[in-house]
């Protein structure tokens, strides 16, 4: 490969790096046993032929983790990467194995810090998808000089608009929009914040709920419990009045009273 290609595939250096090192098995012995493992696709073979390439994502790891300091994460994800390689080597096209598996365990460690980037985990489908759609959009404004709509985004990429819509959405976890950000108001013209775009708490919300079964049992009260919370607490009138109202003891109408307010408390 001529050298004025090596600052165009980063992935180079680091291969020539890893040429370094001495294999536990020889070059025949790694063919074989990739032969024999793609036709049986034993679980030994493979295990073999991971430990033999192992240096591979130890180098990789250190190169890529030192910075963020996740080395022990990006050497799992790297030895993901390393089994992915196992799998889909082909013997027969004739190129080592560490220039295959080498810039596909990079790929791997990139997907992995790209994936960290979004604000809220998106599955991974969905991240394939949107980068499938801005390809799409791209693709399709230089072919119909215009912007593309969602039904010809789907149409090209032959899923549902349902499928774009939700996928394009998921864009907003990895751009999220600052609550200071100004847009332009129809009616005059001024600018407002995304602040004042966004509805306020309604504090009685959580309350609706509680104010409907409160209601269903004062209605099932009997009709002296019934006059009794009526009288005192949307009345406002004390229990020496009340009992005047219905000609009962004050003792019997406070003892009523929380008898009532013990049920109505457990309901709630």
């Amino acid at each position: 490969m001529r050298e004025d290609l090596e600052p165009q595939l980063p992935w180079l250096r680091t291969y020539r790096r890893l040429m370094k090192y001495e294999k536990k098995i020889s070059k025949e012995e790694v063919k074989k046993l990739f032969v024999e493992y793609e036709k049986t696709r034993d679980r030994e073979l493979r295990d073999r032929l991971i430990e033999n390439y192992l240096y591979i994502p130890k180098i990789l790891s250190r190169k890529y983790g030192h910075k963020s300091g996740d080395n022990e994460d990006i050497f799992q994800v790297a030895c993901l990467g390393l089994m992915y390689a196992v799998d889909r080597f082909d013997v027969n096209r004739g190129y080592e194995f560490d220039t295959f598996a080498t810039p596909t365990i990079i790929g791997e460690i990139k997907r992995y810090y790209r994936d960290r980037e979004w604000l809220i985990r998106i599955p991974r489908k969905v991240q394939d998808l949107n980068r499938e759609i801005n390809q799409t959009r791209t693709t399709l404004e230089h072919k119909l000089m215009r912007s593309p709509k969602i039904s010809e985004i789907a149409s090209y990429l032959e899923i549902s608009e349902e499928s774009i819509i939700k996928a394009m959405e998921s864009s907003n976890a990895y751009y999220p929009k600052s609550l200071s950000m100004e847009y332009e108001s129809n009616q005059d013209g001024q600018e407002v914040s995304l602040m004042d775009l966004l509805g306020n708490l309604d504090n009685n919300m959580e309350n609706v709920e509680n104010i409907e079964l409160l209601k269903q049992n004062i209605q099932s009260l009997n009709p002296v419990e019934r006059i009794i919370v009526e009288q005192r607490f949307f009345q406002g009138k004390t229990q020496k009045e009340v009992a005047e109202f219905i000609n009962k003891s004050q003792m019997t109408v406070s003892r009523i009273e929380k008898k009532v307010m013990k049920k109505i408390k457990e309901d709630l």
